[in-house]
């Protein structure tokens, strides 16, 4: 199997989240089929609505700057699929993730044939084995694996940590999780296994009090950063924040974060006290300051010069555009001009509502993605911005238009979608180059 046909067998699969069959039977199978990889390596698992993949980010790069071999697993991707699995920093090859795809595929078709498994894999289940395989092929030190919807139910949640983080809870696939942030504090809370450490950022009562509950069935040793981690801001740089931060387990002075946004400071909390519990004791803080110093997690508020200053930010549920909004109010521009394109299941009416006022052109978009929303979708959420909306045909005319039209000192924010990010993303490195 080469590489495209790989991509070909990944695309027939059908739509990531359209083609969701929540469950661990299937992925349970094929991985003892593969001999349970995901067993060979310790694992720091990580949940949460919102900042799981910036903390994920930060913890494989710490551990990278403690000497160790790491593995990352995120989703989505922005712009290729091989951006999920990674080693050491880098993608899998192209020649690699086609292997690992043959090998996955041979294994299911032969557990379909002994009636092993009820259906072929999910998009997302397959990847996640082929990451699993692809670290235990590399003998990684330890593995960061990301949650991808949900935890309970979620295919990662077969590994058996060392330590686990739950971010924060928020609401997004509402339809999957539940409609109230207590249920979905619920799945959410599934990754929590008996006697492993549990750090958590979950804010509010009623959430805490389901992290708790959970981690007190489970036995299992919980950390809170807001109860037992404090941060001082002690400067900030172009968005980018300096900070003291103690933990249960050491102190770390004088960390300055690669990421933009106020927030990033207590994912790198969380970072730092989910390896202190996977490992049980202090990190070095030398490893901490370069590790977090160094971390990339593009289209985060993500900025590039560009023609015109270009902001990427993948905020697509409510939670996420009061980031940006915030981020946003934090370092003014004279004009902004919102590139925005979302799915139609988000929330559009009030990510709009925190997004646009901010706004003196939006420029909208539809994504290639079969959960689009289409332009006139949004607009009719939105009737009273209509003056300032611009309709596109596609994710590049829109951004090649609010270039165009922006002034020399305004910015150019791209928003809504990690989907839209990943269309856009190629086009933007490419102006810079030019």
């Amino acid at each position: 199997m080469n590489y495209r046909q790989a991509l070909e067998l990944l695309k027939r699969r059908g739509n990531e989240v359209q083609g969701i069959h929540l469950g661990l039977h299937r992925i349970t199978a094929i991985l003892a089929a593969l001999g349970n990889p995901q067993r060979r390596y310790p694992v720091l698992h990580i949940a949460g609505t919102n900042g799981k993949g910036s903390v994920a980010a930060m913890a494989e790069s710490i551990l990278r700057h403690m000497g160790r071999r790491t593995g990352l697993y995120t989703s989505p991707h922005l712009v290729k699929v091989e951006e999920r699995i990674r080693v050491c920093g880098h993608d899998v090859s192209p020649r690699s993730f086609a292997k690992l795809t043959a090998t996955i595929h041979k294994a299911e078709r032969a557990l379909l044939k002994r009636g092993l498994l009820d259906r072929p894999l999910t998009y997302f289940e397959f990847v996640t084995a082929c990451s699993f395989e692809h670290f235990a092929e590399q003998h990684v030190d330890n593995a960061v694996i990301e949650v991808g919807l949900g935890g309970r139910l979620d295919a990662t949640n077969v590994v058996l940590p060392g330590a686990c983080v739950i971010t924060g809870i928020s609401y997004d696939h509402e339809h999957l999780l539940g409609n109230t942030l207590t249920r979905i504090a619920r799945e959410k809370a599934g990754i929590i296994k008996p006697g492993i450490p549990v750090v958590s950022g979950c804010r509010g009562a009623a959430v805490s009090g389901v992290i708790r509950r959970h981690a007190r069935r489970r036995i299992a040793p919980l950390v809170e950063i807001d109860r037992d981690c404090s941060t001082r801001i002690i400067g900030e740089h172009r968005g980018r924040y300096a900070f003291d931060l103690a933990t249960p387990h050491g102190k770390y002075r004088g960390i300055k974060l690669a990421l933009a946004g106020r927030h990033q400071v207590r994912n790198a909390a969380l970072a730092v006290a989910g390896l202190e519990a996977l490992q049980g004791s202090p990190l070095s803080v030398r490893a901490a300051r370069l590790g977090l110093r160094q971390t990339e997690w593009p289209g985060r508020l993500d900025e590039y010069p560009g023609p015109r200053r270009t902001l990427l930010d993948g905020a697509h549920n409510l939670e996420g555009a009061r980031v940006l909004r915030a981020f946003l109010r934090s370092r003014p521009a004279k004009r902004i001009h919102l590139v925005f394109g979302a799915l139609s299941d988000k929330d559009i009416l009030r990510i709009g509502d925190c997004l646009f006022p901010l706004s003196q052109a939006i420029h909208l978009t539809a994504l290639k993605n079969a959960r689009t929303a289409i332009p006139e979708e949004i607009a009719a959420l939105h009737e009273r911005y209509r003056s300032r909306m611009r309709m596109h045909s596609g994710a590049r005319k829109a951004l090649l238009a609010a270039w165009r039209e922006c002034p020399r000192d305004g910015l150019v924010v791209v928003a809504g979608s990690l989907y839209l990010i990943g269309e856009l993303l190629p086009t933007v490195r490419k102006s810079i180059r030019c």
